[in-house]
């Protein structure tokens, strides 16, 4: 009687059916909210689970990345759900995107969907086909070239110490006296008529020898304007004094050193990133083909993948959150998907291909 009292007991207090984690592990994750990106600390709230279910690791340390008791801290892009690196434009799945524009993607698996995508995009509409040419655009030099203009050709010629030495020697010379702007000092051709114009002036008068006034001169009575010429009004007899009075002398020591123009010394040297882009497209290349610079043949002439698509997919990936690799099933999903979109475009070409003319209509 006591067995069938707990039999009973346990049927009434079982559930009608299994609890979902039970029946689906994975359904447990779909019931949380919708992923958000957080700025504070630049990553996606899933991306500890994500990476735990995306990335290859030992069941050990995906526990550890899952609950958030992982020893080290991993690659930006893995926090982003982003295992390529992508750039903000707009894709499908992107939640956010970082200062420096990465794609803060809801889950890996739109990422890599979205990394397939792309690629497709630069093999097939960019014509870029090798290795180098596809990371030259995916990951470009951040750099830029600045040319340092040559040297004047006066100073090109003379050693450091001979243009010392003429520097010096013009400093040393006997102070001359600066010709006024617009003057011929021994006239124009150095005629005798321009020198004897040069020396007296205009009216004859040589400037040398004329005596300058001493005193004030009279106020004369103002004429009237239609005689201006004639007036001598105490500002017009103030501003011709002005005119008459001497030049002071200028020495060319007393001239202001000329500015020496600035030119960019150094150049900015770009050997680092192209350096960075050669390894990169080594990488990418190895086990697809023979070199960086050889058609990767990541898709057939209809445009559908091929199996390399997916090597260089992992390769990418390695390169850009190594040490860590997402796992090939990620990978195989995001191409099988973008085979299915690829036919799915295909299918309506076709049949508006097949389709029949419409027939004419006959003229009235």
């Amino acid at each position: 009687m006591l067995i069938e009292a707990l039999l009973t007991m346990l049927a009434v207090a079982a559930p009608e059916k299994a609890p979902a984690a039970v029946v689906a592990p994975a359904s447990i994750f779909a019931a949380t909210p919708s992923p958000a990106y957080q700025p504070d600390t630049r990553a996606v709230d899933n991306w500890r689970v994500e990476s735990a279910l995306s990335l290859e690791m030992a069941p050990l340390a995906a526990l550890r990345r899952a609950f958030g008791a992982e020893a080290g801290e991993p690659a930006r892009c893995v926090k982003l759900n982003n295992y390529w690196c992508i750039k903000s434009a707009g894709w499908n799945g992107e939640i956010a995107a970082d200062s420096d524009g990465h794609v803060a993607f809801a889950s890996a698996e739109e990422g890599a969907a979205v990394a397939a995508l792309l690629l497709r995009r630069y093999y097939v509409d960019y014509g870029r086909r090798t290795a180098r040419a596809i990371i030259e655009r995916w990951a470009p030099a951040q750099c830029s070239l600045v040319a340092a203009p040559a040297p004047p050709p006066a100073a090109a010629g003379r050693s450091p110490s001979r243009a010392g030495a003429s520097r010096a020697g013009a400093s040393r010379a006997a102070p001359r006296r600066a010709a006024q702007a617009g003057l011929a000092p021994r006239g124009i051709h150095n005629t005798l008529r321009a020198r004897w114009l040069a020396a007296h002036g205009r009216g004859g008068v040589n400037r040398k020898t004329a005596r300058r006034p001493f005193a004030k001169p009279a106020d004369l009575i103002p004429a009237p304007s239609i005689m201006a010429g004639v007036s001598e009004l105490p500002a017009r007899r103030e501003k011709l004094a002005e005119l008459i009075r001497p030049l002071p002398q200028t020495t060319i020591a007393d001239l202001p050193p000329m500015p020496t123009p600035r030119f960019p010394t150094g150049v900015s040297s770009c050997g680092g990133e192209l350096a960075r882009i050669g390894n990169y497209a080594a990488s990418v290349a190895r086990g697809v083909v023979g070199g960086p610079s050889e058609d990767l043949a990541l898709f057939a002439p209809d445009g559908l993948p091929t199996e390399n698509l997916a090597k260089v997919m992992a390769n990418m990936a390695a390169v850009e959150i190594g040490p860590a690799r997402p796992r090939e099933a990620l990978i195989r999903t995001a191409v099988a998907q973008l085979r299915q979109l690829l036919a799915a475009r295909a299918k309506p070409d076709a049949a508006t291909a097949a389709a029949p003319a419409p027939p004419a209509q006959a003229g009235r």
